[in-house]
């Protein structure tokens, strides 16, 4: 770590050398220790090396951000003249701020010490556990890997933060296979600071592979309705993802956000509470500070249906003449319900439980429309098929307010905690 802070007051010294009014860097290292599966079998094992520096530098209202990797000294040379060209090239914008606090910290999260020969068993174990139970699941890709890192900030206000973090983490791509037939791709991850539990029961994994070979002989509907979508945690990717839309700083400052007027006031329905929350138990190693060098802090998004924050940094505070959040990070917790997926299904007359979207980037008013993927139809209570070429479309604006339920199950991912929720009004329709 002191080699780090070294180099970091070497960026800092120099760009002030170059006439700026302020900057931050950042100076950073680390080493993933990785195993492959590739077709269901081992297929690589080995270490990667990562070193990185970033600079931003403020000089008469310009912003210049470069970032490189490597910590050579030629390097440090170089990346002061080019933040200090991007910032001469740039426009103007008083609204450009960092932390001026002067405080200094050290913080340390996750595992720091990994254990790779636990990690090769449970990666094992993983790979035998989807071969006994889950036949007709084929693993296109696997990784499982240990990463561990350690980052210096440092800005010319006397900011210093120290930060040493460690973690686990494992991802697969598959999909399900019988004879000439197979499922869409599906994929599942799971980031964690501990090896208790083995990789088939974290994360919803279970679900997903039991769901893809259920998928793999799959019908189409001919008809068109509105009913009701269930959307899977992973799924819900497309609505939460649209919300940080609505909230960013990008869309309140070019006027684009529907919600710009909406702060303080009822945006969804009061049962949903949607939360950033680095610093939750759920969450494996959340962001520290943010990129303007302030110290993260969990806050409430939206609070028993109220808009209850934006999602702003201090350049956007400044731009808008608002408060700045507490973080701007994407560890989503939201608030679970409690009622089960059964029950939930059981209550809905006709509808899809809504597994994948394939299609573009809702519209900034919240309109979308794409292929439903990795979804079945649910008929009077029950899933009858899964399901093919299958179209759906709505108003995220609107689906808000037309909540059915929420689940009271979770996929808890290390990144996230959500639950399955199901909204009515969505268009439906077949080929």
């Amino acid at each position: 770590m002191e080699n780090l802070k070294r180099i970091a007051n070497n960026i800092l010294e120099e760009a002030k050398a170059q006439g700026i009014d302020f900057a931050a860097c950042t100076v950073s290292e680390g080493e993933t220790q990785e195993f492959n599966v590739e077709a269901g079998e081992f297929s690589l094992m080995r270490t990667l090396f990562d070193k990185e520096m970033t600079l931003s530098v403020y000089k008469d209202g310009k912003k210049g951000s470069v970032a490189t990797t490597g910590h050579e000294e030629e390097k440090i040379h170089t990346l002061v003249l080019d933040a200090c060209a991007a910032a001469e090239s740039s426009e103007p914008d008083e609204a450009w701020e960092i932390d001026q606090s002067g405080r200094q910290e050290r913080f340390t999260a996750g595992v720091l010490e990994g254990d790779l020969d636990k990690l090769f068993d449970r990666t094992k174990e993983f790979v035998a556990d989807i071969k006994r139970d889950y036949p007709k699941i084929l693993i296109e890709e696997g990784l499982s890997e240990y990463s561990r890192g350690k980052t210096v900030y440092a800005n010319t206000f006397g900011t210093l933060y120290e930060v040493e973090k460690g973690d686990y983490e494992y991802e697969l791509m598959f999909s399900g296979h019988d004879g000439e037939e197979g499922s869409s791709f599906n994929a599942a991850g799971v980031t964690t600071d501990n090896l208790d539990t083995p990789f088939i029961e974290r994360g919803m994994i279970r679900k997903t592979l039991e769901d893809s070979e259920k998928q793999i002989h799959t019908e189409s509907i001919d008809e068109k309705f509105v009913g009701t979508a269930v959307f899977t945690p992973d799924c819900l990717g497309l609505v939460f993802g649209t919300v940080m839309g609505f909230v960013s700083e990008r869309s309140l400052i070019d006027g684009t956000s529907p919600w710009a007027d909406k702060l303080g006031e009822k945006v969804c329905d009061e049962r949903i509470t949607f939360r950033l929350a680095p610093h939750d138990e759920r969450i494996v190693c959340g962001a520290s500070f943010t990129g303007e060098g302030y110290l993260t802090e969990d806050f409430d998004l939206i609070k028993n249906g109220v808009l209850n924050s934006f999602c702003i940094g201090q350049y956007g505070a400044n731009k808008l003449g608002l408060k700045r959040s507490g973080n701007t990070t994407s560890n989503a917790i939201v608030e679970a319900g409690d009622k089960s997926l059964e029950e939930i299904i059981a209550g809905i007359e006709k509808g899809i439980v809504f597994g994948r979207f394939s299609g573009g980037a809702p519209a900034p008013s919240g309109e979308f429309s794409g292929v439903a993927k990795n979804s079945f139809l649910i008929e009077n209570g029950k899933i009858t098929k899964a399901l093919s070429e299958t179209m759906v479309s709505g108003n995220i604006t609107e689906m808000l307010f037309k909540l059915v339920d929420i689940s009271r199950e979770v996929k808890e991912d290390g990144g996230m905690s959500v639950p399955y929720m199901a909204f009515d009004g969505l268009t439906i329709s077949g080929k």
